[in-house]
């Protein structure tokens, strides 16, 4: 039964399927378009071949003869997503093969990697299953953190990706977690621990989840890069997190089976803090306790500087000031969806589904809030005119300073010779 649910099927007569082999495996590709102008998937499958070369490189020959990509390109769908399976992965993608192969390939990148890490190598409760109860674990953000990490990582590595366009992304990563007053509240364990209660989990009534939870994925991902360069920096190049994964595969997939449940057994926490240690041959238990279990500001300027490199957040000159909101517009006006504690918004005493009508009687249904906002200065006292339960009233908010929006991580030019080789070593292409 558990290889049975972990083996999606796909029953269509609209379906293509391409094969090519990678080191004596049978890799398939089975597309599922709704668009007649799809016939064309050569970019999508030279992608493909690029993503299992670089990762079959890396990481120990996978125990299975025949190995499934199954992609649906739909239309009419507000989000995409991706799922693995042990030797296998369905992707469902927003639109068209012509049009959407980039986003695609990024997430076969992610899934294929998820061949070795959770599939294979997992945490302690993702197999054997009790399927009667949620099967809780604090290391998701090794499971989905560290695996979109490397996704990216391979990414740059197949050829398929710059190095801007590497750091671009770690970037950007850096910047969501930013912009998340959860940061502050939750650790990276503890969001792996609550997936079950908020992780594409419908909620009957909206709570507070937007300003106390943070992802799994996006923290999870920061980690690993800080991580990587720390144990980069700490053996003078000659490690980094791929040998810690290694470590854990070989510890505990390659382990004798604890149960039925296929081979090998599940890690815990503690387990990787062990493999951590002994890779690097350094302490990383403060590192754990601050960073990973804990909430404390992660250290982006000291570990990027490990390999040469500064982050920036920078502001646009012209960037209006802020509310402190994230808002939806609607016909007559803009909605709050979530309000930033200790923002303007918050100060002046707004709350979430309040919908704002007009700016100083400038109207929010005909132009955005960043537009009205624009002409104002920071620290400005201005008029909003608020619905709220079906009555209307008037209220004072003094603005907010603009948030920077463009972050970069950048090289220094006086970069040492360690920190260089750490550089050169990180972002290198095969």
């Amino acid at each position: 039964y558990d290889r049975l649910v972990d083996t999606p099927l796909e029953i269509s007569g609209d379906c293509t399927v391409d094969q090519f082999e990678e080191q004596g495996k049978t890799i398939e590709v089975v597309v599922h378009t709704y668009n007649d102008d799809d016939g064309d998937r050569s970019r999508l499958i030279a992608g493909l071949k690029k993503i299992v070369h670089a990762e079959m490189a890396a990481m120990p020959l996978p125990d299975f003869t025949h190995y499934l990509f199954i992609f649906h390109f739909v239309p009419d769908i507000a989000m995409g997503d991706g799922m693995e399976h042990l030797n296998s992965t369905q992707i469902i993608m927003q639109g068209s093969v012509r049009d959407n192969t980039t986003e695609a390939l990024e997430t076969a990148a992610h899934e294929f990697f998820h061949t070795w890490n959770v599939k294979r190598l997992r945490p302690a409760a993702l197999g054997p299953f009790d399927y009667t109860r949620e099967n809780y674990s604090r290391s998701l953000w090794v499971a989905e953190g560290i695996t979109s990490y490397y996704g990216y990582l391979f990414l740059l590595q197949s050829g398929l990706w710059t190095r801007d366009q590497f750091l671009n992304r770690m970037a950007n990563e850096i910047a969501t977690l930013d912009r998340e007053p959860g940061r502050k509240l939750m650790s990276a364990e503890s969001s792996s621990f609550s997936a079950w209660f908020f992780d594409r989990s419908p909620q009957m009534q909206e709570t507070n989840f937007a300003n106390t939870t943070v992802s799994y994925y996006n923290k999870g991902a920061i980690l690993a890069m800080l991580l990587d360069l720390e144990i980069r920096s700490n053996t003078q190049g000659r490690k980094c997190l791929l040998d810690v994964m290694l470590y854990l595969y070989h510890a505990f997939y390659e382990a004798p089976p604890a149960s039925y449940y296929g081979p090998g057994r599940g890690y815990e926490e503690k387990d990787v803090v062990q493999a951590l240690d002994s890779v690097a041959g350094s302490d990383f238990s403060r590192f754990f306790d601050r960073y990973v279990s804990g909430i404390d500001p992660l250290p982006y300027q000291e570990t990027l500087a490990m390999g040469g490199f500064q982050l920036r957040r920078e502001t646009p000159p012209d960037a209006p000031p802020t509310l402190g909101v994230a808002v939806q517009a609607e016909f007559r006006g803009t909605r709050i969806v979530s309000i930033v504690p200790g923002g303007a918004a918050d100060r002046a005493g707004l709350s979430r589904d309040d919908l704002l009508i007009d700016i100083d009687n400038q109207s929010l249904a005909t132009d955005d809030l960043a537009t009205r906002l624009k002409p104002y200065p920071a620290g400005a006292s201005v008029p909003i005119n608020v619905e709220r339960h079906g009555r209307r009233e008037r209220i004072a908010v003094i603005l907010d300073p603009p948030n920077p929006t463009q972050y970069s991580i950048v090289p220094v030019s006086s970069a040492t010779p360690e920190q260089s080789t750490v550089r050169e070593a990180w972002l290198a292409t095969h």
